[in-house]
């Protein structure tokens, strides 16, 4: 069945997901893995335990999407990242950045049950993943978890965040977090941007704004993580591009529960587009 398949692929990638940390970041390439692979990190740093432990317990793409869905958004194709994109990455920043930005966009067709939309991501977030070296362990009794939960989508939905959840056990154990930040603030900035455009668009948008509200603390979060890559050249540039979000949620009257007038939301996405574009381009 189609759908047994679609999430089959999509669990199976968030497995290879959890063991991105395990990729080789040597200056020799991976087997399967781009030659600009191996061109993202001089040298690895040994992060605060306190900012590991955020790290480690960053929310998953599909805290944002599983909120919009509560509050009845719609689901607009045209917001994701074109899946035609995929080739125009080549660095292992760029791909990994994207990786992040496709990972929010697979759980945001995923969450919505958009089968073919969920195809077309599942197969750009494997070849990035590909492109990055990242191998993952398949679970032999994924098929009859995937095949009991098929018709449960909350209980689907759980069994996917608990192989993300994996993902700070890895990280941990292998210190290998660069490509691993990069995702995360591709995938923390495509769903505020898919956020904001659905919060212009909606007629009653009290409940997009406070999931806008909401992404508050992950900003906090991922700006603390990306303070300790100062030094870094591939990392810096990104964590100035996200220094760009924090007037959205001190200049433009969002809170919980608080409808914003239409006016300010096209300032979110003004702002929110044009860090997303220095991430996609």
């Amino acid at each position: 069945m189609k759908i047994f398949r679609v999430h089959h692929l999509f669990l199976f990638w968030i497995l290879s997901l959890a063991f991105l940390p395990a990729c080789n970041n040597s200056g020799e390439n991976t087997a399967g893995a781009d030659e600009s692979s191996s061109y993202i990190i001089k040298q690895e740093i040994i992060l605060s335990p306190e900012t590991q432990d955020i790290l480690n317990r960053f929310p998953t793409p599909f805290e944002v999407t599983m909120m919009l869905q509560e509050v009845k958004a719609p689901y607009i194709f045209s917001l994701t990242n074109p899946p035609a994109n995929v080739n125009r990455y080549f660095t292992a920043k760029t791909k990994a950045l994207n990786l992040g930005i496709y990972s929010t966009d697979l759980a945001y067709s995923s969450t919505y049950e958009r089968a073919d939309e969920t195809d077309k991501f599942l197969f750009c977030t494997g070849k990035l993943a590909g492109d990055l070296g990242i191998a993952g362990v398949y679970d032999k009794s994924l098929p009859a978890k995937v095949e009991m939960f098929k018709n449960n989508r909350d209980s689907l939905v759980a069994l996917v965040k608990r192989f993300f959840g994996e993902t700070g056990d890895f990280l941990r154990r292998n210190n290998r977090n660069q490509v691993a930040v990069l995702v995360s603030a591709g995938a923390f900035v495509e769903g505020l941007y898919i956020a904001s455009s659905l919060c212009q668009v909606a007629r009653d948008n009290s409940g997009i704004a406070s999931t806008l509200f909401s992404q508050k603390e992950s900003l906090d979060k991922l700006t603390r993580i990306l303070g300790e890559y100062s030094n870094d050249s591939n990392i810096k540039p990104v964590a100035d591009e996200l220094a760009k979000l924090k007037p959205i949620f001190t200049d433009y009257g969002l809170g919980s529960g608080k409808a914003i007038p239409q006016s300010k939301a096209a300032g979110i996405v003004a702002i929110t587009e044009q860090v997303r574009a220095s991430m996609i381009k």
